[in-house]
């Protein structure tokens, strides 16, 4: 018999207030797919775009359930399912649909939780390491010898490239927006941290790697993107996989500030990539869900290297699942280090 499953919906985009938990039953999974119920839900950026309808994934699909990642405990299995069964802890992504009570999902898109892991953990792990390896070795060429540079480094994927880069053994530095956050950046791996809210970003970068840097990760967007690209060396790498600087923290969309962010984006030249000799990527996991022996190769790698103790734990932050509102508002105010999770 069906059960009910509650669901967190955004009817349209908006501000927090635009989130509602809506019951209904949920669907028994059908061949080849299995059905959890979900403990905890990972929280991220691309939640915030969600909700505020700048996410281009997601448009027309409203009203919507947000959420790309989420842990909890096997109840049923369509048939064909091998691998996995009733009472299986697990932890996987969704392309949306991941803040519920209870999800129908692939096996390609799931994993066995790991025996010392927490439910909350298993929920912040997928898109930020998957972001991090896959920004690294696959978009970006890491070498053994670089030397690199994290904006964003205490948040939830930058925590997870310091981590990489440690387990790699490349020089890192990491920046941070404000004082509070130094320690975590430090404690995720970075060689060195720069505080931007105490010290002159570039000049200080510049100090710990005259030279320039091999390659610069950044999801900030157009607050940052010029002068990392003048800070690559020759044959250096730029890679972008977000903009968090056009968001507001009011939880409502800026339209001006959008407006001006927009233009101020620097448009790359041609010209000055190939007579400069540097690279500008960009990507988003979630145009990446249909690479399913890419994501299976990579969270191969990624839990052998935690079962050798190379992936320390991610710092967490815990929301009950009707404070969703609570949890947005703070992942929004740039205050917080590590990942963000519901608990159901």
């Amino acid at each position: 018999m069906p059960a009910k499953a509650r669901r967190i919906v955004i009817q349209k985009p908006g501000s927090y207030n635009g989130m509602r938990i809506a019951e209904a039953l949920m669907e028994n999974p059908g061949p080849g797919e299995i059905q959890v119920a979900v403990k905890a839900c990972g929280i991220n950026f691309a939640d915030i775009s969600v909700r505020l309808g700048l996410y281009a994934a997601a448009k027309n699909l409203y009203p919507l359930c947000p959420g790309l990642e989420f842990s909890g405990i096997v109840t049923r299995t369509g048939t064909g399912i091998e691998g996995y069964r009733s009472g299986d802890r697990v932890f996987g992504v969704s392309r949306f649909g991941a803040y519920a009570t209870a999800i129908n999902t692939i096996p390609d898109h799931l994993w066995h939780l790991p025996a010392h892991w927490e439910f909350s953990r298993g929920a912040a792990f997928p898109v930020a390491y998957l972001t991090a390896y896959y920004a690294l070795h696959h978009v970006g060429h890491l070498q053994s010898n670089d030397r690199v540079l994290v904006h964003s480094a205490a948040g939830g994927v930058g925590t997870a490239l310091l981590h990489l880069l440690r387990a790699n053994g490349n020089p890192s530095a990491g920046v941070v927006g404000h004082h509070k956050k130094v320690s975590s950046a430090r404690e995720a791996g970075a060689s060195v941290v720069i505080d931007k809210e105490r010290q002159p970003l570039w000049e200080t970068a510049e100090q710990w790697s005259p030279e320039g840097f091999d390659l610069i990760l950044d999801a900030n967007g157009a607050s940052t993107l010029k002068e990392s690209y003048h800070h690559l060396k020759p044959a250096g790498r730029l890679l972008i996989y977000g903009f968090a600087s056009m968001f507001s923290p009011t939880g409502k969309k800026n339209y001006w500030k959008l407006i001006w962010y927009y233009f101020k984006t620097p448009r790359f030249n041609p010209f000055d990539l190939t007579g400069k000799n540097r690279t500008v990527s960009g990507f988003n996991l979630i145009y990446l869900f249909e690479k399913k022996i890419l994501f299976r190769k990579i969270m191969e790698i990624l839990l052998r290297l935690d079962r050798e103790g190379r992936l320390p734990e991610m710092p967490l932050k815990t929301f009950a699942f009707d404070d969703v509102a609570a949890a947005h508002r703070t992942l929004e105010s740039g205050e917080t280090v590590g990942k963000l999770v519901l608990r159901t």
